[in-house]
């Protein structure tokens, strides 16, 4: 796991703007019902990724398209990111999706979907594959992460120093995948940190967070009403229809702008000073995720992207950014925290 450590935030004072981030996760077209198959690569959504570049050009925002391996081994992938990529609209990741990702050696099943419980060997050459495709697609060295299903693991950490990146975005906060063998981050929240051996990795979780009135203690509240002995009461409902606790994700699938509001209000009173607004590349396309069955769907998926963007930027006085900036305005760790 990348254990947190607490980031000196240039920009977390009193009267500074905050910061937002825009992460995709560009990968293939599977069922996420059926589960996982090296033979679910298909990447034609990818044909229609302008639909949301165009709203992120114009609102000024410049994506992180965090990229898995059939969508750089594939024309149908990476030519539209090419394009995009060479007139500097966005910036080029490393999304790892391990049962479609060579070198193929594990069983695939559910355990396995979490890059992190691979044998460390197989985790770091599967990494290293994509990193290669990406630098002869992209010309250039990723330095991104963010591992698939946010699935890292007990040796991510020294294998992204190894590989030479310098910012992840994988941890989901108040989250807990271990039913399925993956992480369990509900001891997390949304502020970055430094990790790694030197602590000079950047984490960057995704925006996760609670609201409602009893939301300081959305932590242990949403764990007992999620206890499977009361489902059939369906207290997580009750409690988030009362606006006493109720989890939110900033991402346009799944959630509507009232609760984006709701949620970035709540987290920058608590002091966040950067925001990560997240989604998945096929969901520009009906029919390929939960969240996007038909053309009203997308219609209104698209909406609420505009509508996070425009309620940042003019009623929160929010400036979009990129993780590469935004390691750039933390305080580098001091000598003192890199001896602990």
């Amino acid at each position: 796991m990348l254990n947190p450590r607490p980031a000196e935030f240039v920009g977390d004072r009193p009267g500074e703007s905050p910061r937002f981030v825009v992460i995709v996760d560009t990968e293939e077209e599977f069922d996420w019902a059926r589960g996982f198959s090296r033979s679910s690569v298909s990447v034609r959504a990818m044909r229609s990724i302008e639909r949301i570049q165009d709203l992120f050009d114009r609102v000024g925002v410049t994506p992180v398209y965090v990229a898995d391996y059939p969508i750089v081994s594939q024309p149908d992938g990476y030519r539209p990111l090419q394009e995009i990529h060479a007139a500097g609209r966005c910036l080029i990741g490393a999304h790892l999706h391990p049962w479609v990702n060579p070198p193929f050696e594990e069983v695939v099943n559910a355990r396995n979907s979490f890059p992190g419980n691979l044998p460390r060997a197989l985790e770091a050459a599967k990494l290293a594959v994509l990193d290669h495709e990406i630098g002869e697609r992209f010309g250039v060295k990723p330095t991104i992460y963010k591992a698939g299903r946010y699935g890292v693991g007990a040796n991510t950490a020294e294998i992204l120093e190894a590989q030479g990146y310098e910012i992840d975005t994988s941890v989901c906060p108040h989250m807990d995948y271990s039913a399925e063998g993956g992480p369990d981050f509900t001891g997390y929240d949304a502020r970055p940190y430094w990790f790694g051996r030197r602590r000079r990795l950047l984490e960057l979780p995704l925006t996760v967070g609670f609201t409602g009135a009893l939301r300081r203690w959305g932590r242990a509240l949403h764990r007992i009403a999620s206890q499977r002995a009361l489902a059939r009461l369906h207290p997580v409902g009750v409690l988030a229809r009362l606006r006493l606790v109720d989890r939110i994700w900033l991402s346009p699938e799944g959630y509507v702008a009232t609760e984006h509001r709701r949620l970035v209000r709540a987290q920058r009173n608590d002091g966040l000073p950067v925001f990560t607004f997240a989604l998945h590349s096929p969901s520009v396309v009906p029919g390929n995720t939960p969240y996007v069955r038909t053309q009203a769907d997308l219609a209104e998926f698209l909406t609420r992207c505009r509508e996070f963007f425009e309620f940042v930027r003019d009623e929160m006085g929010g400036q979009p950014t990129t993780p590469v900036e935004i390691k750039s305005l933390l305080a580098s760790p001091s000598e003192e925290r890199v001896s602990r």
